[in-house]
């Protein structure tokens, strides 16, 4: 009988790699309550609509790349390709802008997206995320900025560069559109074809072209910053100045105009040189006008996201196991006492593990070895009729006895 194996462009979360996942979920979700966020989970598929009218017709995640099917009701169903378009349907569908004036949520979860599979970057991937709902104060942005890098730092990541640019508004952002066609028009036959076809589309798109060609083509190209109101100027430059003030070390890159359509004003990237070409490992910005487009209200907002698995990929160690005790005992007589006393410790808040099949000490200790314990408590014959144990601690590289009282209490302290 033929293997039935993984759908190619997704991956089983397993062994080291569910370690260092585990430990990204607890430490984005300790950092963000920190912050003031709440969790907050949406359907893993949505109305097709959504995204279309969220992201952008013109975006090559909508043209090219979204899991979109018919259900059986002939309804036109999308699995989310991000998560910031969700969120904001959540928000408005349940009317947490009249409970609220200010809202602020993070996620984790799935997006699937039809794309080549290669290091970090799958058809089915996993994202950290939060949104802020009702904001507009350029110090927002900073302090968002700020803690997506205190993230990635909390995980041990270095090396890394925070790019930031301005977008400007609609208005803004026409004025350079046509700038940018003025001086992409005559040397258009040396793009690639997904650059010209943008040029008739989204023309912006051009500047976050990878094509070696391209990039030599839109070197010299106008600066967005001088398409920029007084306002939106004012806005990016209290950005610049909260960033320093957070500590925050930043690169001007005119050229950043991230992927999807509902940015506005400030967008940010942080990229690595050790990912190659494809360095971005999180990403965001504002989008003040992405809730008019879905639901007819204006309010600012500002966000960002983060590809888990390519964190992991920057991650040099591989977290500590979830267990710290392991529990030996010998002889069949033994198993009710060491079971009993496993349960007790877990209640205490210990992460304890145990054998259910009877073993000699030396094939405990192996199992011990492997799950890289820092004690092992070891109970035979002689010790349950003593009512004790035998602790033996790894670090320490001592064994002592103890009245369960007193293990307890050694363990938790």
């Amino acid at each position: 009988m033929k293997l039935i194996k993984a759908v190619r462009g997704t991956k089983d979360i397993i062994e080291e790699t569910a370690a260092k996942y585990s430990h990204i979920h607890r430490i984005a979700e300790d950092l963000f309550s920190a912050y003031g966020y709440s969790y907050i989970k949406t359907p893993i598929f949505e109305e097709t609509d959504l995204f279309k009218r969220g992201i952008g017709e013109a975006t090559d995640v909508v043209e090219k790349e979204m899991y979109t099917f018919l259900d059986r009701g002939e309804r036109s169903i999308t699995l989310r390709p991000e998560g910031t378009a969700s969120v904001v349907r959540a928000y408005l569908e349940n009317k947490i802008y009249a409970k609220e004036d200010i809202s602020k949520f993070f996620y984790m979860g799935s997006m699937f997206r039809y794309e080549r599979p290669q290091a970090g970057r799958q058809r089915e991937f996993n994202q950290v995320g939060v949104e802020v709902l009702g904001e507009a104060s350029p110090i927002l942005d900073a302090e968002v900025i700020a803690m997506s890098y205190h993230l990635l730092e909390k995980l041990g990541i270095t090396d890394l560069e925070v790019n930031i640019n301005s977008v400007g508004e609609n208005e803004s952002r026409q004025k350079y559109r046509q700038a940018l066609l003025n001086y992409l028009e005559p040397v258009k036959e040396h793009l690639c074809e997904d650059c010209k076809r943008r040029l008739e589309t989204n023309p912006l798109r051009v500047l976050d072209c990878k094509v070696e060609t391209c990039k030599k083509y839109t070197e010299n190209t106008p600066s967005i910053i001088d398409s920029l109101s007084e306002a939106e100027r004012n806005h990016y430059e209290t950005v610049k100045k909260y960033l320093t003030l957070f500590g925050i070390p930043f690169v001007e890159n005119p050229k950043l105009v991230r992927g999807l359509d509902y940015y506005s004003s400030t967008v940010f990237e942080i990229v690595t040189n050790k990912l190659g070409a494809q360095g971005t490992v999180l990403g965001g910005g504002r989008y003040d006008n992405l809730l008019k487009q879905l639901g007819d209200r204006e309010t600012p907002a500002f966000g960002f996201a983060a590809g888990i698995e390519r964190i992991m990929m920057l991650m040099d160690t591989i977290p500590s196991k979830e267990t710290d005790i392991y529990v030996a005992w010998l002889g069949e007589n033994t198993c009710d006492f060491a079971m009993k006393l496993t349960n007790i410790l877990r209640k205490e808040g210990l992460k304890v593990a145990i054998d259910f099949n009877s073993k000699g000490m030396k094939s405990h200790m192996k199992k011990a070895d492997k799950l890289n314990v820092n004690y092992t408590i070891i109970i035979g014959e002689d010790e349950m009729a003593k009512n004790i144990v035998v602790l033996k601690d790894f670090n320490a590289r001592t064994q002592e006895e103890l009245t369960i009282e007193e293990l307890i209490k050694k363990l938790k302290k």
